[in-house]
């Protein structure tokens, strides 16, 4: 799963989804404070409960909704029920899905024909592997082993650079440009063997020193209907709980730039405390985040 938390992109006390899109997520306000993250607001008795089962399925993969890593749209993911709209990358360690239109302009962004033909084959359910997976300056594959091969990953959208392939608009430390201050965008540390960024696509906001960030969009369970079936039905009691830790409010937030990341998948730390000034935070956090920007 992944290290850092889908809401405010950072570690501490998070726990990883069960269900298949590999995201992490502060079930608490409790869990999330440190990094000043609304969390997903759920009670401290319903995360013990989530914890000791290590069973957390969030709700877009019981109920198969999924938004798209590009566009940023839900759709379904129930490859049973014939009706898929958005279909996840190959690669075991991949949350990403999408339409097949979206991920067949990224990989052939030169080629409406070959675009055109990968969109008709994810359709009808070919298997593919996504446009995070190679360098976006030299189109070569990952190598942990290597530092300068290691990946430098958006976590606002599907774009990926080696280390030594990173623009020199996205630097590890802020400083005095001709134009102006250039913010920070990259961060090592945070990430197994990895670098975490924001990209050149997403625009700094200059109070906050990190882009502002659309919401996560979760089903709503009451307008979903859900597979037949002992497996996939939810039960009765499921439902309750999850629209209970699940349907949090939604409005326009704030947010902590990244600090300590974890590497379990249901573990504590201290992480260190937001590069952001504590100034920007005097209210609760409001609302959650997502991959794209406004």
């Amino acid at each position: 799963g992944d290290d850092v938390c889908a809401i405010c992109d950072d570690g501490g006390y998070i726990t990883c989804c069960d269900g298949g899109c590999l995201r992490s997520f502060h079930l608490t306000e409790e869990h999330g404070k440190d990094s000043k993250c609304p969390s997903l607001g759920i009670s401290s008795e319903q995360a013990k409960m989530i914890i000791d089962k290590k069973a957390f399925i969030c709700k877009n993969c019981k109920y198969k909704q999924h938004q798209c890593s590009a566009c940023g749209l839900l759709g379904s993911s129930n490859l049973s029920s014939g009706a898929a709209e958005v279909f996840q990358c190959k690669d075991n360690d991949c949350g990403h899905f999408y339409h097949p239109k979206c991920v067949s302009e990224l990989l052939h962004p030169g080629s409406k024909l070959r675009a055109s033909l990968l969109e008709q084959h994810v359709a009808a359910g070919l298997k593919f592997l996504c446009h995070v997976h190679k360098c976006s300056v030299c189109h070569g594959a990952e190598n942990k082993d290597d530092m300068n091969m290691q990946f430098a990953v958006c976590v606002l959208c599907p774009t990926t650079y080696h280390r030594k392939c990173l623009p020199s608009g996205i630097p590890f430390e802020g400083k005095e440009g001709l134009n102006g201050y250039i913010f920070q965008r990259a961060w090592d540390g945070i990430l197994r063997d990895r670098i975490l960024i924001y990209c050149m696509k997403h625009e700094i906001v200059k109070e906050l020193g990190i882009p502002r960030r659309k919401l996560i969009i979760f089903p709503d369970a009451k307008k979903v209907c859900v597979p037949k079936g002992p497996e996939s039905a939810p039960k009765e009691q499921d439902t309750l709980a999850e629209e209970e830790l699940l349907d949090y409010p939604s409005s326009e937030p704030l947010q902590s730039l990244p600090s300590a990341t974890v590497q379990n998948r249901f573990c504590s730390s201290n992480p260190m405390d937001s590069f952001a000034p504590s100034s920007l935070f005097t209210h609760p956090f409001p609302g959650s985040c997502g991959w794209l920007d406004d």
